[in-house]
């Protein structure tokens, strides 16, 4: 049966169109599996300084234990590792900075006898990060050290290879204290009739992470005043000058970014207060001591730490402060109060 206006050329046209399409689709379904091979792409930046391993044999190593791993293609969305090395003293270190594909950073720093301990050591984190169900007796294997190869042509394959491993007693990152430094703003209901508000610095360190507690030791030094405040003894203004030590047992949860502490602290130091009332006026400064407790709320990105705290305190000093001997009393330190505090700080090992 003839159809009206297709002619047998259109036919053989129409048949090789199609047969053109299915051609170029299969074409672009073979290029894109080319172009993305199987595995888990990754990036290496490889830095080293001294007698150390070049990124070759890094890269063989890597592969060693992961051979899940390939490099990424073009833009990929890959993990990212970052390794510097420094042979230069007599314990190497190498620092290695981990991406993954959510772009969250973790950074770890491992010594060693050697340098080439130090990089199969590293080599085996990466291959843990990028596996975590690879076998624990991977980890076994870690107290061999690393082959070299046996000739160029060895090293330029990283398929050519034999499992290797390397002390990694010092591997673990987390068993560092880490240290901080900071300021902040703060008020404290205590130290006049009116809230007092300042400002304070301090020094904190904390525990190494894997312990059950990681817990925190600071000291800090702050100093407040309350502006010109009337009270039924006159007028009265008062600076607050005291140290503060705190610790916080406890860090919940311990390795995330954003974090509780509860802490308890002990102040020491003097308050200072001048009252007016009528045509008298008197000047003291008395002994200040204080016990309280809060809880921070605190959140650590990259190496700043943003804090929030509140809390309450209770003075054990209790002086009267009045214009007079015969002056109503101006001011006395309550039996409790409460606290606030904001501040950041810089972290490092």
């Amino acid at each position: 049966m003839r159809v009206p206006g297709v002619t047998s050329a259109g036919i053989e046209l129409g048949a090789k169109g199609a047969a053109l399409l299915v051609f170029v689709g299969m074409f672009c379904v073979a290029r894109r599996a080319h172009a993305a091979p199987p595995g888990q792409p990754f990036r290496l930046e490889y830095w080293a300084h001294g007698n150390c391993p070049d990124a070759i044999e890094f890269a063989r190593q890597i592969r060693a234990r992961a051979p899940r791993l390939r490099p990424a293609i073009a833009d990929e969305p890959a993990l990212g590792f970052y390794a510097e090395l420094d042979a230069r003293t007599d314990v190497a270190t190498g620092v290695l900075v981990t991406r993954s594909l959510d772009g969250r950073e973790v950074k770890r720093e491992v010594r060693g006898p050697s340098c080439d301990d130090v990089v199969t050591a590293l080599a085996l984190i990466i291959a843990l990060a990028a596996d975590p169900t690879q076998p624990s007796d991977a980890a076994a294997g870690a107290a061999k050290r690393a082959r070299a190869p046996r000739s160029p042509d060895e090293a330029q394959d990283p398929e050519q290879f034999e499992p290797l491993t390397a002390p990694v007693a010092d591997s673990d990152p987390n068993g560092r204290w880490s240290f901080g430094v900071g300021g902040g703003l703060e008020f404290d209901s205590t130290i006049a009739p009116s809230p007092g508000y300042g400002l304070n610095v301090g020094f904190e360190a904390e525990g190494p992470g894997g312990s059950p507690w990681r817990g925190l030791l600071g000291l800090s030094a702050i100093r407040s005043a309350a502006a010109d405040t009337g009270t039924s003894g006159g007028m009265a203004s008062f600076t607050w000058l005291a140290f503060r030590a705190t610790a916080c047992p406890v860090r919940w949860p311990q390795e995330t970014p954003l974090f509780l502490r509860a802490c308890g602290f002990l102040d020491a130091g003097e308050l200072s207060g001048s009252v007016v009332f009528d045509a008298a006026r008197r000047d003291a400064t008395h002994m200040w001591f204080g016990l309280g407790a809060f809880a921070r709320i605190e959140a650590l990105v990259g190496v700043v730490s943003f804090q929030l705290e509140g809390g309450g305190v209770a003075p054990l000093e209790h002086d009267e402060f009045r214009a007079s001997d015969t002056a109503p009393v101006a001011f006395r330190a309550p039996s409790a109060g409460i606290l606030g505090r904001i501040a950041l700080s810089y972290r490092f090992q």
